[in-house]
């Protein structure tokens, strides 16, 4: 089911991420753990889309961004265990391909401005969460659209939060890194995950629960 656009104006839930409330991480060690994303790879080529990113100001500018989750378990889930379908005979994960990923922990120095994107933030977008949050990768482009209509709209939005699809025991979140500048207090909790003992015992507890098998 291909996602509708966004038809502005649109009046979504804002809420506040309280200041002091940590978000967790998993991210490549190659970068802070505050450090959002520029939207660009190695060669300036925009990435690929994720499901809320990259997306433009208004002035055609990409916007960095960052993933994080309320929990160490929702982060891994939207990270390492992110691409394991729910309905697979055999569902197998390479940890080879995250090995340097580290655990970090944010905590924002004031409130957080967010747009729900749960059930209650959805009614109020009039659309489904099925096409929003549960598509798949093929609809990215489209649902990436509503992320970038809503910072077009809400200058003062610094995010979005959601029920998270691949964990729904906790929230994902995306912040838009033009308008957190030095709002972040980052802090590297273990990593990369080829020397972090701690980290790997965490996502080995978590594939045993979820039935994932890891190499």
């Amino acid at each position: 089911m291909t996602c509708r656009p966004p038809i502005p104006p649109l009046y979504p839930l804002i809420e506040p991420w309280p200041r002091g409330k940590s978000i967790q991480r998993i991210f490549n060690a190659d970068r802070p753990p505050e450090g959002f994303h520029p939207g660009v790879d190695g060669s300036g080529r925009e990435v690929k889309p994720s499901r809320f990113a990259p997306i433009r100001d208004s002035r055609g500018r990409l916007v960095p961004y960052l993933y994080g989750g309320s929990s160490l378990d929702c982060a891994i889930f939207e990270t390492v265990f992110h691409e394991v379908p729910i309905d697979a005979p055999d569902t197998f994960v390479d940890l080879e391909s995250f090995a340097n990923h580290a655990h970090g922990e944010l905590v924002p120095r004031r409130d957080l401005q967010l747009v729900n994107l749960t059930t209650v933030g959805l009614h109020r977008l009039k659309v489904p969460r099925e096409e929003l949050i549960g598509s798949s990768a093929i609809d990215y482009r489209h649902t990436a659209k509503w992320a970038e209509a809503i910072h077009h709209q809400f200058p003062g939005v610094d995010g979005l939060f959601w029920m998270s699809r691949k964990y729904d025991a906790g929230q994902a979140l995306v912040l838009f890194g033009d308008r957190l500048g030095g709002m972040l207090e980052g802090e590297r909790l273990g990593g990369p995950l080829r020397s972090d003992a701690t980290l790997r015992q965490a996502i080995v507890s978590l594939a045993l629960r979820a039935d994932i098998v890891l190499a």
